[in-house]
């Protein structure tokens, strides 16, 4: 990129479900030096950024802008003329009701390169995972977005009386639009619409959380109000909605809107984060971590290729020992003969890389224990086992905004703890976020040891149904 103005990707983060989002935003996140997001963007998103990226929340409530608009686009135009790749991450699509003109408008001012990126738009997606599609060959053969409400400019357009030659699509779309429902559903029948026509508002679509309330232009309102839904929410109105009865699928996974937290004690993916987001629950791993490596001297590097056997503690580990040995000039035929591994995520990441290794146990040969070194420590698996730690995690400070607004926005339920060390940093961090009691929430954890701990530490109440599911380890068969 030949410039010194830096470069603004304005990113479609798509509706919510992370694996919405399309690969080149993926990509552009990668890049990114400096990430400006709204609410609704998906905050996990941020995962996928390097280390040193930084997060700026522009926190766009209703009645409550955190960061006015000509303020963001200062700070895009301020970031970008230090030379940085800035992604502007927006939840949906950029150019559908997210003020992407305007900010493209600031930035081209300045000749600033940009690029537009698209996402999966809100509407088409709430409907999908409401059981909605927005055109049936029976029902709909035309489709309408609209917005619930509008700056004072325009906002005579958004209840506005259409001339009869202008077409109202069979099926309505209008984003958030919770505060001015009762003004489109009057304007709706005023112009036509028959009072008994079916009308769907969803809440947090395609998320754990994802709620839906069904009525009809005369009787959603009153449905709304006592369901307490509130934005983001999309409205659908249209005969497609009466297909919601028949082909709904997101409400019917197995951990459907439950809220569970998966305390963390390293930086890798967490696994159960994945399975049961997949499985329909709103799931979210804390704390956040960033792993610091462990430079290895040359003679570290020695004693670890002239080992009689290696044992990997964690996939990071793997890793940085890979990396630096190769650096070094060393390859896999330099490696020993026996290497080991603790558990099945470092066991996968050792044969990406062309390394069938062993479940550790006792072995009289020395050895080389490669790990965390905040826990590293001597185990039972030699009489002569040397410590390498290949890394430290540290807390992610970047995440402080996200874990504040995370923990006390959603009303958790359970929280799983993977091995003892979780339990103890869940209960160091969680204070600094919440002032709820921890111990209040039901528990689960991976093994009766981990459980015993928990119960030590105060949990007291333990979810049976999320016990199950970890006792039955599915989870470790699909990661």
């Amino acid at each position: 990129m030949n410039t010194n103005k830096g470069y603004v990707a304005f990113v479609g983060a798509g509706p919510g479900d992370i694996g919405l989002i399309t690969n080149k935003g993926v990509e552009c996140l990668k890049q990114a030096e400096v990430v400006l997001y709204d609410r609704l963007a998906n905050p996990r998103l941020l995962r996928f950024t390097s280390k040193d990226c930084t997060f700026i929340y522009c926190g766009k409530l209703p009645n409550n802008h955190i960061m006015r608009q000509e303020k963001i686009n200062e700070t895009l135009v301020a970031e970008a003329l230090k030379g940085k790749y800035v992604v502007r991450l927006k939840g949906g699509d950029p150019s559908v009701f997210g003020r992407v003109g305007e900010e493209a408008e600031a930035i081209a001012k300045y000749d600033i390169p940009f690029e537009i990126v698209p996402g999966v738009t809100s509407s088409i997606a709430a409907s999908a995972y409401a059981g909605i599609p927005v055109t049936h060959r029976d029902y709909s053969t035309s489709f309408t977005i609209r917005t619930g409400h509008a700056c004072k400019k325009n906002e005579a357009s958004v209840h506005h009386e259409p001339k009869q030659s202008e077409a109202i699509g069979d099926t309505l779309a209008y984003y958030m639009g919770v505060k001015g429902l009762p003004g489109i559903c009057e304007s709706l029948i005023a112009q036509g619409k028959a009072g008994d026509t079916k009308v769907a508002v969803i809440e947090w679509a395609t998320l754990g959380k994802q709620r839906v309330v069904e009525g009809t232009l005369t009787t959603i309102v009153e449905k709304v109000k006592e369901a307490k839904l509130g934005n983001p929410a999309l409205t659908i109105i249209g005969d497609v909605v009466q297909l919601r009865s028949s082909i709904a699928w997101f409400e019917k996974k197995s951990f459907y809107q439950k809220k569970l937290l998966i305390a963390k004690s390293s930086s890798e993916e967490s696994m159960l984060e994945r399975y049961f987001t997949k499985n329909g629950a709103e799931a979210y791993s804390f704390p956040t971590f960033n792993s610091i490596a462990h430079s290895y001297t040359d003679e570290e590097l020695q004693l670890i290729v002239n080992a009689e056997r290696l044992i990997f503690a964690s996939v990071e580990g793997v890793g940085y020992v890979f990396s630096q040995l190769f650096e070094a000039g060393y390859d896999l035929r330099d490696l020993p003969r026996q290497i080991e591994h603790l558990s099945d995520k470092t066991r996968k990441e050792l044969e990406k890389r062309g390394v069938r290794g062993i479940k550790a146990s006792y072995d009289k040969k020395s050895a080389i224990f490669i790990g965390d070194e905040q826990v590293i420590e001597k185990q039972a698996f030699s009489d002569n086992l040397l410590a390498f730690p290949s890394h430290t995690n540290q807390i992610d400070e970047r995440f402080h905004e996200v874990n504040e607004r995370l923990l006390t926005e959603n009303q958790w339920e359970t929280v799983i703890f993977p091995n003892k060390r979780s339990v103890d940093l869940f209960l160091q961090e969680w204070p600094t976020f919440s002032e709820k009691d921890p111990k209040e929430l039901l528990f689960a954890a991976i093994g009766h040891s981990v459980q015993e701990y928990a119960r030590k530490r105060g949990f007291s109440q333990k979810d049976e149904h999320v016990q199950l599911e970890l006792d039955k380890q599915e989870w470790k068969r699909e990661s």
